[in-house]
């Protein structure tokens, strides 16, 4: 008899870790690779039985998540009944290496689905017989570093013999110490970090500007090797000062910070096993905890004095990393920000052996295979650690706050920082050279060029690319004096000025001529900043609402204005310099902002209405006849209820594809009068070229959400003389259907009857390629010449199985409308398997979670109608040829899998692969190989 998987709820360290998953679910970034070459014959079977016993000995590798009334649970499946962990075995015979490791990492960077399972993935790559990559990995929730040299040690032996350790596992069991820390209390430890934390302040990193187009949690790293002198000396001042080279580096680290940003008072986080209790020193699991460890440093502080500190500060931490960080943040209540760590932006992390050193496998031989790894938790993390008896490390940065120069010149002011301190360290901490001598002579001489010198609190120069203290010659006395502003040295000597965040975005806005902000001390109760814009000569002027959503868009969320103003000039003083007082006695924004053509009062009662809605959706007060409603943060969700809305309390049909070409109010005002609001069969003309179409036009057919918004980006990639119309199918806009064959004949008939004599290439993503393949055998029957159908990351349903499925989510969908219905759109997204199945949708969730009941109920109910529908699909062949689309970076086996669902079904099916996932396929980079290989292929048809 099958036993019943154990369930509990996950532990606060989990539970960190799956909001930030649920924060970017298709980001790396919690996967734990490690990325290993082996030479030697590596027997494919023999790993296969020895992970097979792994997951029997470990109930952490046997855990998967659900969500039950509102409740974040871990299920342990029984060994019989757990999720397998397949190897994954490709050969690439006649490979380099290189391309091997690179093909592992991919395999490690898929997304894991922790509501299904497995949370680990071994993945090997054949370049030879004697020739390996291989990666296994792991989700943090299910592993840290303790447990993964657990793990290595006992890969090896049950590699060697399946049978040398027992499947029942360690007698003190992952479960156990998960109920130990979900019943453990310890008020005295949240009291010492309550007080320890209060009233910390937010460290002031020099954010650059960096474009916007990167994603949550993508980084890189520069790594680098503390020469053999430094780590000599770095031995002998641990001895002699009593603290461990842990110690010693979170000193330095200090200093940095303290050098580079002008700070005293510097917090940093770092990992700590979190197994105080030696029973459970080897139990494979996640138990890893983060502490803060609160530090001040001063210029004219010894380095010998910080390593007395730091070693009190880490060994009072070491007594109560048993604290769970989540109780601590609870218990510290900062502000919180869903894209940073809410009480350090800097971590810290050593190890004193790397981890893939501990994997091996008897008979071979295996070594760490170094891999790009482009995410970052943080927005900086130091990392070091000793590989075979050399001290190596890496900064890893966050691409959204930092750019690659800046992490490169990181490194080698912290080499040439780390010598120095360890040279002496009774020496001032302040009084460390940062540059040599060659880069020393260049500041002063590029200080004298530029007129301005650039000095610390110390006036010493600072390294290129450091921000400090702008000096300038005296003309009368000749010294030195502090300007007043910010600036460096940029690493090709050109001097800047430092450009608040905020301000450079708001400045590069294409309607603004200069802009400034100002930042208060951030006291309780004082405005923290105030920005003021310039408008631009000759160009429209931006209203605060447009400003406010071009910042959201490019600046992190705790260096947003308060408020910014729209000034004809910048205030100055008698002396030129900015007048702050001014800013801060302009009036709000809504007052005194004069009106302009954006601001055009809407015309009649038609455009009245059409404002109120774009103001009531977006959430934008003060719009004009003139705004973009795709300006102001409008998305498809948000368009599906402007036009339900319109067709509700206008009395006319709008499709969301016409509304995407006229979307200001007054285009759209137009286009409701002139009563070519939606076309009966679901048609929309997305592109009609002026001087003539080419001779074939491109259909595109919607997916489940039954819009063509997803398209937008291919449709511009598309040559211009493309002529391209859409299907659409919105609920309470376009008819109805009782069955799919029904539903295909009328979307055949449209376009059939819209593109008269001329040639059709279809293309759908996901169930819409689906529809796409249907429609064009339709069109044939029809006798109308179908040039090509591009099918993008779609499964054909070819079994009972299939229908079975879309038949159940169909299911699914309509109970869950009626749960709207009954309950309020708040009970959307509370379970993973609700999140799951929105994302394969394309839909946002929290934009669907606002949606009037109502109206998301129908949206749910008309979905699931749809796939109801499909569900009765009996894919037929065509004679058109077929492109398919697979997506990469799917999980392992789908695109095959998709693949062989279309076997047979085409004339001719072209397999064609593209980077990314399923939702990321209509985004760069795939949507320009698509454009390109669909164009190409229209082209030879």
């Amino acid at each position: 008899m099958t036993r019943a998987p154990l369930v509990l709820p996950l532990t606060p360290q989990q539970r960190g870790v799956y909001f930030l998953h649920c924060l970017a679910p298709d980001s790396a970034v919690y996967n734990v690779p490690i990325v290993l070459r082996v030479r030697g014959g590596l027997d494919r079977a023999r790993l296969q039985d020895a992970v097979d016993v792994l997951v029997a000995r470990h109930q952490a590798l046997r855990l998967t998540v659900r969500e039950s009334d509102g409740q974040v649970l871990q299920v342990i499946h029984p060994a019989a009944s757990a999720p397998r962990v397949e190897v994954n075995w490709t050969r690439l015979p006649g490979a380099d290496l290189p391309t091997a490791a690179a093909e592992v990492v991919r395999y490690a960077g898929r997304p894991f689905d922790v509501v299904r399972g497995p949370l680990l993935r071994v993945d090997v790559v054949e370049l030879g017989p004697e020739e390996h990559a291989m990666a296994l990995c792991f989700h943090h929730l299910i592993i840290d570093e303790v447990a993964a040299t657990a793990l290595a040690g006992e890969l090896h032996r049950l590699y060697a013999d399946p049978a040398a350790l027992p499947e029942s596992g360690p007698e003190h069991s992952y479960a156990d110490f998960c109920s130990g820390l979900l019943t453990e209390s310890d008020p005295a430890g949240l009291r010492f970090w309550k007080e320890r934390l209060a009233g910390l302040p937010v460290l002031p990193l020099p954010e650059e500007h960096v474009p916007e187009d990167h994603g949550l949690f993508t980084g890189d790293r520069v790594g680098f090797t503390v020469p053999e002198a430094v780590s000599a000396r770095l031995a002998e001042v641990s001895r002699s000062h009593r603290v461990s080279e842990f110690m010693v580096f979170h000193a330095a680290l200090l200093v940095l910070l303290h050098r580079w940003t002008g700070a005293a008072d510097i917090a940093v986080g770092t990992p700590m096993s979190g197994r105080i209790d030696q029973r459970f020193a080897e139990t494979v699991g996640f138990f890893q905890n983060t502490v803060v460890l609160r530090g001040e440093v001063a210029p004219e502080q010894s380095f010998a004095a910080l390593l007395k500190a730091s070693r009190r500060t880490v060994l009072e931490s070491l007594q109560r990393q048993h604290v769970p960080f989540e109780a601590v943040v609870d218990a510290t209540r900062p502000s919180r920000e869903s894209t940073r760590n809410p009480l350090f932006q800097v971590a810290l992390v050593f190890n004193r052996r790397k981890v893939e050193q501990d994997w091996g496998l008897p008979g071979l031989t295996v070594e760490p295979l170094p891999f790009p790894w482009p995410t970052s938790h943080f927005d900086l993390a130091l990392t070091l650690l000793h590989e075979y008896g050399v001290l190596k490390g890496d900064f890893a940065y966050s691409a959204q706050r930092f750019s690659r120069a800046t992490a490169e010149r990181l490194v080698s002011v912290f080499l040439r920082l780390l010598d120095g301190l360890l040279s002496d360290p009774d020496a001032p901490v302040g009084d460390v050279e940062l540059m040599d001598d060659q880069e020393r002579e260049r500041v002063g001489a590029l200080g004298a060029q530029a007129g301005r010198y650039v000095l610390d609190e110390r006036l010493r120069p600072l390294p290129l690319g450091f921000y400090g203290a702008v000096h300038a010659q005296d003309p009368t006395t000749g010294e030195l004096v502090p300007t007043g502003e910010r600036g460096r040295f940029a690493l090709d000597g050109r001097f800047e000025l430092w450009r608040d965040p905020a301000e450079a975005a708001l400045a590069a806005h294409p309607g603004v001529l200069a802009a400034t902000v100002v930042r208060g001390d951030g006291s309780e109760g004082g405005e923290q900043a105030v920005a003021c814009v310039v408008p631009r000569p000759g160009a429209e002027r931006p209203g605060q609402r447009e400003l406010s959503a071009h910042l959201r868009a490019r600046v992190p969320a705790h260096l947003l204005p308060q408020r910014i103003v729209v000034l004809d000039s910048l205030p100055t003083g008698a002396d030129g310099r900015l007048d702050t007082s001014v800013l801060t006695a302009v009036r709000p924004q809504a007052e005194q902002e004069p009106a302009g053509p954006d601001d055009e009062a809407p015309r009649d009662a038609v455009e009245r209405r059409l404002v109120e809605l774009f103001e009531e959706l977006l959430g934008v007060p003060g719009l004009g006849r003139h705004d973009n409603f795709f300006d102001f943060g409008g998305q498809s969700l948000l368009a599906v209820r402007l036009v339900t809305r319109v067709a509700e309390e206008l009395g006319r049909p709008l499709g969301v594809g016409v509304f995407m070409n006229n979307p200001t109010v007054a285009a759209l005002a137009r286009v409701l009068a002139e009563g070519a609001a939606a076309e009966p069969g679901g048609l929309v003309r997305l592109r009609t070229p002026a001087s003539g179409p080419g001779d074939v036009a491109v259909a595109l057919i919607h997916p489940v959400g039954g819009t063509l918004m997803c398209y937008g980006e291919l449709v511009a990639l598309l040559p211009g003389d493309t002529e391209v119309v859409g299907l659409e199918r919105v609920a309470g806009v376009h008819p109805d259907d009782a069955s799919y064959a029904d539903l295909v004949d009328r979307y055949a008939t449209t376009l059939a009857e819209a593109l008269p004599d001329r040639r059709i290439a279809l293309l759908g993503w996901s169930l819409g390629g689906v529809l796409a393949h249907s429609v064009a055998d339709r069109l044939t029957e029809l006798g109308h010449d179908v040039a090509l159908v591009a099918l993008l990351d779609s499964l054909a349903q070819r079994t009972d199985d299939d229908a079975e499925r879309m038949s159940a989510t169909g299911s699914e969908l309509f109970a869950l409308a009626e749960s709207v219905s009954r309950d309020g759109t708040g009970v959307l997204g509370t379970t993973a398997e609700q999140r799951l199945l929105m994302r394969r949708f394309g839909v946002d969730l929290d934009l669907l979670r606002e949606t009037p009941a109502d109206q998301a109920a129908r949206m749910l109910r008309d979905w699931g109608r749809l796939l109801g529908l499909v569900a009765e699909c009996d894919p037929a062949k065509t004679a058109a040829p077929v492109q398919l689309f697979l997506c990469a970076d799917n999980p392992a086996g789908y695109p095959e899998a998709l693949a062989a669902s279309w076997e047979g079904l085409s004339g001719e099916l072209e397999l064609r692969r593209v980077p990314g996932t399923h939702i990321e396929v209509l985004g760069s980079p795939a949507v320009e190989q698509i454009a390109e290989a669909f164009t190409e292929r229209i082209g030879r048809s």
